[in-house]
């Protein structure tokens, strides 16, 4: 609590509108307990394409929920919205208009920390460069989670996006990545500082362990009123389902994510080779969609695969229920393409499964370093043939040790005990 008595404020400005992501709502949520937290989320601008686009629609959805000052049950986080003038990309290109929404974002923040000491803002995207101001009252940390550069799957677009991220990083005091393999691509000063990710056991609490309290959530549905406010984009395939009776038509063995297949990161022709090798008697079930890739070389895999997937889609279970969707199944699944985007991530579903005690397999798409932190308890194969061989192993020679060994090692990479890391490297790093 040391960071409290300081008077310190934790601000997080997502790249997102709400706070209502899986990753960071739950890694930035503990820091409510060593010291003030706001977060902010993504600015509405005013004269963006976005906003004038379905302008009725979304001056309704705004003042329905983003409008008012909010505060966030679990961590006691202040959450607003703010106005801006600009999007971020315009922002780039003229001075003046950058230096207007910093005047705009920092009078809104201010109405929220009028007794604040020093600001530690927690930056999510590149494109918040803008926000960084040399200040003795604040203090700047990129969050970063995964290889931006290589993110769209262009190649042309990768120097341009790599040159970006660097320049960030130079102008915040503290660079957190999560995987090593980030560490390793951008680690060019002391700045940068490798973080793993991280999972909240109190909500992913299996019925086994007596370790924390379970937290219970309330559906998205209940906290918005109106799912059009979360979805990214107007035809956003996720249902939020909190409907799980499905499972009662199904017995054990049941293996299967906790998301769907994603477009460009998935690798739907190693999956579908799975599919055609699992024994029959194996239940396939996901919790998200079937996202088509952005990127035509792997077109071909995904319509090939989509013509008969033998993994039930529940098309996007919600957050509050996913621990109840997890408790239904026997393995978790990781389905990413090894490749050199995916090589630099970090997926938060491997510490859900393994805080709710399951055995997982995995696609072999981390670095021997980055997989060190499993200590042996994920298994990663190089060919379908070994997937389903790890699949049916893990199955078969699971334990009530084994689950509480996985269980025990989620409790030791805990989102608190990530927050409590976090503060010893703020305080030792910045105010040393």
């Amino acid at each position: 609590m040391e960071l409290k008595e300081k008077n310190f404020c934790f601000i997080i400005h997502l790249h997102t509108k709400s706070w209502l992501r899986y990753t960071r709502r739950p890694h930035f949520s503990p820091l409510g307990d060593f010291g003030n937290l706001i977060v902010i989320e993504r600015p509405l601008a005013l004269f963006s394409k976005d906003f004038l686009s379905e302008l009725t629609e979304n001056i309704k959805l705004y003042l329905k929920f983003h409008a008012k000052l909010r505060t966030d049950e679990r961590s006691n986080a202040k959450i607003t919205r703010p106005v801006l003038l600009f999007g971020n990309n315009i922002k780039k290109k003229i001075s003046f208009i950058q230096k207007a929404d910093l005047f705009l974002l920092k009078f809104q923040i201010n109405k929220l920390i009028k007794n604040c000491g020093t600001k530690i803002h927690f930056l999510t995207s590149r494109h918040q460069k803008w926000i960084i101001e040399k200040r003795n009252d604040s203090k700047y940390i990129l969050d970063m989670n995964d290889e931006w550069s290589m993110m769209p799957y262009k190649e042309n677009l990768r120097p341009i996006i790599e040159k970006e991220t660097r320049d960030v990083i130079k102008l915040t005091d503290l660079t957190t990545v999560v995987t090593r393999a980030l560490e390793k691509k951008y680690k060019f000063n002391e700045k940068v500082i490798f973080l793993p990710n991280a999972v909240d056991v109190k909500h992913y609490k299996p019925h086994f362990a007596d370790d924390s309290e379970k937290l219970e959530e309330k559906p998205v549905s209940e906290l918005v009123g109106d799912l059009r406010i979360v979805k990214k984009q107007k035809n956003d395939p996720r249902l939020h389902k909190t409907d799980l009776s499905i499972f009662e038509n199904f017995e054990s063995p049941i293996v299967g994510s906790y998301s769907g297949l994603s477009g460009n990161w998935s690798d739907f022709k190693f999956i579908h080779k799975v599919e055609q090798l699992l024994p029959e008697n194996y239940t396939m079930i996901a919790s998200g969609n079937i996202h088509p890739p952005t990127s035509e070389k792997f077109m071909d895999e995904y319509r090939e695969y989509i013509k008969k997937p033998r993994m039930i889609y529940l098309g996007y279970v919600d957050y509050a229920k996913l621990p109840d969707f997890l408790e239904h199944l026997d393995v978790g699944l990781v389905m990413h393409r090894a490749d050199d985007f995916n090589i630099h991530s970090a997926p938060n579903k491997i510490w859900a499964y393994l805080a709710m005690g399951l055995p997982v397999v995995s696609t072999d798409f981390l670095t021997e370093p980055d997989k060190k932190i499993y200590e042996g308890l994920v298994k990663f194969a190089r060919t379908p043939e070994e997937y389903v061989q790890f699949i049916i192993e893990s199955y078969e020679n699971d334990t009530q040790e084994l689950k509480e060994k996985r269980r025990n090692l989620a409790v030791k990479y805990s989102t608190y005990a990530r927050a409590e890391k976090l503060v010893k490297i703020i305080k030792d790093k910045l105010f040393d």
